[in-house]
C-alpha cells in the first residue's frame, strides 16, 4: 500500500517553495491516503487565515524524489531491444506518481494490444543511454505531464471537455468566464486577462489539444489526450514551462493544475 505525507508550513512568499525566515518545513507521516487527507484537512483548517501557510499531500515517491517514465514503441522483433526500422523510441514523462505513469501506460497499451511488436514499459528514474533519446528527454525536462483517471466513458469525457462553457466549473482558477467566439473559438477571461481559446478534439484518437491566445500576443499550446482505461478514461495534458518562468513559478502552476484536474474528476463523476 502506498504511503503519503503531509508537508508544508509557513513560506516566504506565495510561490510556496522557500520557508519563511526562521521556519522549518513540516513533515507529517507516513499515512495511508485516507488518513493523510484527514491530517491535511486538520492542518489547513487551523491555518486558513494565514495566506503564507500552506500544506501539500505528497506520495512517498514525491518525497523520495522518484520519477517515472513510460518508454517503448514499435520494435523490430520480440526481444524488444531494437526499434523497428524508421521508428524512434517513444519517451513520455516524467510522471511524479506511479499511478499517473500507470494510467498513461494503460492508455497506450490499450491502443496497441493487437500489435505484438509494440510494447511500452514503466521505468523508474529513467536515464537514457544514447544521444538521440537524450535529446528527447532534455526537451521533456522542461515539461510536466499531468493525468487524472475518471470513472466515465472516454467519449463522455471528451464531449465535456470540448464544450468550454464547462471549464470554469473545474478550471476556475485559470478560466473565470467563457463565451462563444468566432469560428469555433471561445472568448475567455483568464487570470492573465482576456484571451481566445481554441479546442481541437478527435474522438477516434482521443486527441484533446487546446491553444490559449492572450491579448498581449503570447500563445500557450497544451496538447492533451483522453484515453480508455478499463471502463473509464484517463485525461492527460502536457505543459511546457515558459522561458520567462522560474522553476518555482512553474511548480506553483503545476500544483494548481493538480487541483483543477481533481475538480474535473469530481465534476465528471457526479454527473
Amino acid at each position: 500500500m502506498a504511503s503519503y505525507y503531509v508537508v508544508g508550513g509557513e513560506y516566504a512568499d506565495t510561490s510556496f517553495t522557500i520557508p519563511a525566515a526562521g521556519a522549518k518545513p513540516e513533515v507529517y507521516g507516513p499515512f495511508n491516503e485516507r488518513d493523510a487527507k484527514v491530517r491535511w484537512r486538520e492542518l489547513t483548517g487551523k491555518t486558513v487565515d494565514n495566506a503564507m501557510v500552506r500544506y501539500f499531500l505528497k506520495s512517498e515517491d514525491e518525497i523520495s524524489g522518484k520519477s517515472y517514465w513510460v518508454i517503448g514503441g514499435e520494435y523490430a522483433n520480440s526481444s524488444f531491444t531494437t526499434m523497428q526500422s524508421g521508428k524512434e523510441l517513444e519517451v513520455y514523462g516524467p510522471f511524479d506518481k506511479w499511478e499517473e505513469a500507470l494510467g498513461f501506460w494503460r492508455g497506450l497499451t490499450s491502443k496497441s494490444v493487437d500489435d505484438a511488436l509494440v510494447r511500452y514499459d514503466i521505468r523508474e528514474n529513467y536515464q537514457p543511454g544514447d544521444n538521440v533519446t537524450r535529446r528527447i528527454v532534455d526537451a521533456l525536462q522542461q515539461n510536466a505531464t499531468k493525468t487524472v483517471s475518471v470513472a466515465q466513458p472516454p467519449e463522455k469525457v471528451l464531449a465535456y471537455l470540448k464544450d468550454a462553457r464547462n471549464w470554469p466549473k473545474w478550471a476556475g482558477h485559470t478560466f473565470k468566464a467563457v463565451r462563444a467566439g468566432k469560428n469555433d473559438s471561445w472568448d475567455v477571461d483568464t487570470i492573465g486577462g482576456p484571451a481566445c481559446l481554441i479546442i481541437r478534439t478527435d474522438a477516434s484518437s482521443g486527441v484533446f489539444d487546446h491553444v490559449v491566445s492572450l491579448s498581449d500576443g503570447a500563445e500557450v499550446s497544451i496538447p492533451g489526450r483522453v484515453l480508455p482505461i478499463g471502463g473509464g478514461a484517463v485525461v492527460m495534458m502536457t505543459f511546457t514551462r515558459p522561458p520567462a518562468y522560474s522553476d518555482a513559478q512553474f511548480a506553483q502552476d503545476m500544483r494548481t493544475v493538480d487541483e483543477e484536474l481533481a475538480a474535473l474528476k469530481r465534476e465528471l463523476e457526479k454527473a
